[in-house]
């Protein structure tokens, strides 16, 4: 019988990393109302550019009233720890579904799955056997079996059965489930909302024993068994499966509504799986042993080794070194995310595109940690965001790239490497899908240490429209992206649903000039059928035209499809990885409140109500458009910050001939830039304006605050309220009629529509 995966431990971990239920804030339940944003100060690995969506505490889940242990489950999938008096283990999310069967439904074209099992009924929210976390312990003279479901909204839908060995002996038929084996069974007890039912394999079958406890708040359901139905002087091996309630105490079996084959067993998940069990190539759910293990009806590889001496320990946080999938907990779950509609679980309708699917207020999303992760406040790691395609989940590097995933997070840089679910696989990084990418950074900088100074993003089609995008509402908070096969241009034939990123979102060149001070990759092949290599070319035209540095490699004999598939003759990627390396070699860290900049947003990004949106960069905020415009676009330029003279310096064109590991040519154009003294510092700031109603300055960021010299020349097409900050007070501040005192360190001037116009200041 085999043992726990045994995994890394970092003791500094506990302190930050601890349960679920370690967050100050009031618990909710999933589905309820989005709890208020707090605005407190940023967890160490987040930049301050961040939105509101990063900001704030994560809501903390609803404990079971019946369960007498404090909170102590992983965070990490496939992961145990004994912990405050019992055993915890967390399963992997969204992987139940069942065995591998002839006719798989279609709601996943990109992500399947490893199992083919259906939820037949609107209660089951298509994914109601799902088993979350798992906790066992001894309190009050019971033995006490917990398990935590990912989607429950109705307490009849799913059943969890414990089989047990406990002693020597046993029968390797688990009793009341059929065509499902272990070794060594010598009692199975079935969790329900009927109660508890124990099978002691003493020919009574199941009999009613102790109680269940089912809480729909937690999403829990606990059993309470009479401590001396068993020993506890041995090591025990468990085995858990779920599936679906028949409304008497055990396991529907229904061929034709499950989608199962008649020797298959009516067993949707199975717990105790780790990473040994399931290995990440082709593997979206962490899924594919399990489905296999259930189709030959066998589940002895898939235990528990529990050791009863064990309870009083309190192991530190499980660490997965490399590849694995985590959680947080979402402020946005269910109703909230779909009009009024699905409560939670995953919305199966069968539309690829279909965007929220993923429902429930606890998300999952993958995560590298290199071999040479330290916790180190004052040494941290880099960070570096993977962003999914259209149609993929979070696992996607790990199932079908994972050279790619090597060389930009372990051989090239040691670098901690995360991709969100993004509640779907079409959510394009905006609305939900870019608030989960802000929560699950916020999660990751919570947990690990990590430095906001040097954070890449990079993706692959959606993920690299995803990564544009979100580098040019967030300039500031970058220090670079990677943009595999995608583009920020006009892309008529980019497949796309309402509200995904190729409709929705903006997508021009000129929003380009947002990414003066970001490094910038692209690499893009002539015959991309999704994204055409002219709209490609439109975007890197943007940089080029812009005068700023790019590297574009153009692989001329690639698609689109194809070449995903190819990973390690997949010479994008690693030439991506090693331009991360260089670029962050070359400056060092994102740009730090740079002396000149332009910021250009469409108004339509906003959503006030998830904290997310265009709002402004480094010493520029509360930016606000004209009523009715489509864009707007703001040009500063402070003299009281010294920037050297720019020149943009074309490379000349360089061909990358094909090797034994890539396979395929592309000729590389770049451009860089050449530096001459700057002009001494002055006190003079230059604004223009174009559809802008507001914005407000910081003059001491801005570095003219303290300056006898300073003065504001501006240019605006529309009358405009021009907050400024970081002024002394009692400072008076004027421009022809207008004229305001500074009070409690701003000033805000109603100035109209003009050029030329000159704001003075004076004690």
């Amino acid at each position: 019988m085999r043992v726990l995966l045994a995994v890394t431990l970092l003791p500094l971990l506990v302190a930050c990393n601890g349960s679920s239920s370690s967050s100050s804030s009031a618990p909710v339940s999933p589905g309820s109302s989005t709890p208020p944003v707090v605005d407190e100060p940023l967890a160490r690995g987040l930049p301050e550019g961040v939105p509101e969506a990063a900001r704030g505490q994560e809501p903390a889940l609803v404990v079971p009233p019946a369960w007498p242990f404090p909170e102590g489950a992983p965070r990490t999938s496939g992961t145990g720890r004994y912990a405050h008096g019992a055993f915890y283990w967390t399963d992997f999310i969204y992987d139940a579904h069942g065995a591998v069967g002839a006719n798989p439904p279609l709601y996943r074209v990109g992500t399947p799955s490893g199992g083919s099992f259906e939820y037949s009924e609107p209660a089951m929210a298509g994914n109601g056997a799902d088993i979350f976390r798992v906790g066992i312990g001894r309190a009050d003279g019971n033995l006490m079996l917990r398990v935590d479901w990912q989607t429950l909204i109705d307490l009849a839908v799913p059943i969890a059965a414990f089989a047990i060995d406990f002693r020597e002996g046993g029968q390797d038929a688990v009793p009341g489930i059929s065509n499902l084996s272990a070794p060594g069974i010598d009692a199975v007890i079935f969790l329900s909302d009927s109660g508890l039912l124990i099978d002691n394999l003493d020919g009574a079958g199941p009999v009613p024993l102790g109680t269940v406890q089912t809480d729909l708040a937690s999403r829990s359901f606990v059993g309470l068994l009479p401590e001396g139905v068993f020993s506890y002087d041995r090591t025990w091996q468990l085995y858990l499966v779920s599936g679906i309630h028949n409304g008497s105490g055990g396991f529907r079996d229904d061929n034709q509504a499950f989608r199962k084959l008649p020797h298959q067993p009516p067993v949707f998940n199975v717990a105790f799986r780790d990473y040994e069990d399931e290995p990440a190539l082709n593997n979206f759910w962490f899924d594919q042993t399990q489905a296999t293990a259930l189709n030959q009806g066998d589940i002895s590889q898939f235990s528990l080794t529990l050791d009863w001496s064990r309870m009083g320990e309190t192991e530190p946080e499980p660490l997965v070194l490399g590849y694995s999938n985590r959680w947080y907990v979402s402020s946005l779950s269910g109703r909230e995310l779909t009009d009024g509609g699905q409560a939670a679980g995953i919305d199966r309708t069968p539309n690829p595109v279909n965007q929220p699917q993923y429902l429930d207020a606890v998300q999952p999303y993958g995560v590298y940690v290199p071999s040479s992760y330290v916790a180190s406040p004052t040494s941290p790691t880099l960070f570096t965001w993977l962003l999914h395609s259209l149609t993929q989940n979070h696992n996607q590097y790990s199932a079908t790239v994972p050279n790619f995933l090597e060389a930009a997070c372990e051989q090239l840089r040691q670098s901690i490497c995360a991709t969100t679910l993004g509640r779907g696989g079409a959510g394009g990084y905006s609305g939900s899908a870019e608030l989960d990418f802000w929560e699950v950074w916020r999660d990751v900088a919570t947990h690990f240490t990590i430095d906001p100074d040097r954070v890449i993003s990079s993706g692959y089609s959606m993920g690299a429209i995803g990564t544009i995008n979100l580098m040019i509402k967030y300039p500031d908070v970058f220090a670079g992206g990677a943009v595999l096969a995608g583009a920020h241009a006009d892309s008529p034939l980019l497949p796309c649903s309402p509200g995904s990123s190729g409709c929705s979102e903006p997508k021009g060149p000129e929003l380009m000039k947002n990414l003066k001070w970001n490094g910038y990759y692209q690499a893009h092949g002539s015959f991309d059928q999704l994204v055409p290599f002219a709209d490609a070319r439109a975007t890197v035209d943007a940089m080029k035209d812009n005068g700023y540095r790019y590297v574009f490699d153009h692989y001329i004999a690639e698609d689109h499809v194809i070449w995903t598939l190819k990973d390690i003759g997949y010479s994008a990627f690693e030439e991506a990885a090693k331009w991360m390396v260089d670029w962050l070699s070359e400056v060092g860290q994102r740009k730090i409140d740079p002396g000149n900049f332009s910021y250009r947003w469409e108004p339509a990004a906003i959503d006030e109500a998830l904290g997310i949106g265009p709002k402004g960069a480094w010493w520029l905020s509360d930016i606000a458009a004209v009523a009715g415009a489509e864009w707007a676009e703001i040009t500063l330029d402070s003299q009281g910050l010294s920037e050297p003279l720019i020149e943009a310096v074309p490379a000349d064109p360089e061909f990358l001939a094909p090797s034994e590991v890539t396979l395929s040519p592309a000729i590389r154009e770049a451009q860089s830039w050449a530096f001459s003294e700057p002009d001494a510092l002055g006190g003079v700031l230059t604004i223009k304006l174009e559809q802008v109603a507001a914005l407000t300055l910081d003059m001491a960021r801005a570095g003219v605050a303290g300056r006898a010299d300073k003065v504001i020349l501006l240019d605006s097409s529309n009358a405009v309220a021009l907050t400024l900050t970081g002024l002394r007070n009692g400072t008076q501040v004027s421009s022809g009629a207008v004229s305001e005192r500074v009070r409690a360190g701003t000033v805000t001037l109603s100035l109209p529509a003009g050029e030329e116009q000159r704001i003075e200041f004076a004690p």
